[in-house]
């Protein structure tokens, strides 16, 4: 994997605002998918005014880089998994999680681990998260490609099924792998 030196004085993660100085820094955005540019130009908006899904934009040097959006989710675990809970004594119906919902890098800065560096945050915010309010787990729904699918395995994300999946793969990280037991 290329990274490139960055100056880590003028990387931000900043919550998408409804304002000129946002709206333009969005404007030019393009990660080479036309489902992912129409979303954070046309649709973040809307998600985050009707409490659907929060998106921050990852900026550098007051570029658009990567951006990724958020919201709260369940999961149900079925197969070795659930035993695996059961076996804690945990036997729920389902689990509480934090969605990625999207999440797109700069057709201009893939491969260079910023899509990495928004795992990690992503990651850094779950775990917060699940010390205030229950979350066991990190889910995203990754387009059915080869990149997408490969990209999340490769930072721990399971297949939620074996099963034949259209547009999207459900998958899931569990936060317990990244937590001290007591």
């Amino acid at each position: 994997m290329v990274l490139i030196d960055l100056d880590d004085s003028d990387v931000r993660i900043v919550k998408l605002e409804s304002t000129p100085k946002h709206k333009e820094l969005i404007k030019d955005f393009d990660c080479g998918d036309a489902d992912l540019n129409e979303f954070i130009k046309e649709d973040a908006l809307t998600y985050m005014n009707g409490k659907i899904a929060v998106t921050y934009i990852l900026s550098y040097e007051k570029k658009a880089i990567g951006f990724f959006c958020l919201s709260n989710d369940s999961i149900e675990i079925t197969g070795k998994a659930k035993d695996a809970l059961v076996k804690e004594g945990k036997r729920q119906k389902t689990y509480p999680a934090l969605k990625i919902g999207r999440l797109g890098v700069h057709k201009d800065n893939q491969g260079k681990g910023f899509g990495t560096f928004i795992i990690c945050h992503t990651l850094g915010l779950a775990l917060t998260h699940s010390e205030k309010i229950g979350c066991r787990y990190l889910t995203v729904d990754a387009y059915n490609r080869d990149i997408p699918v490969n990209f999340y395995s490769s930072k721990g994300f399971q297949k939620m099924t074996k099963e034949d999946e259209k547009e999207n793969v459900p998958m899931y990280l569990d936060l317990l792998k990244y937590v001290k037991r007591s």
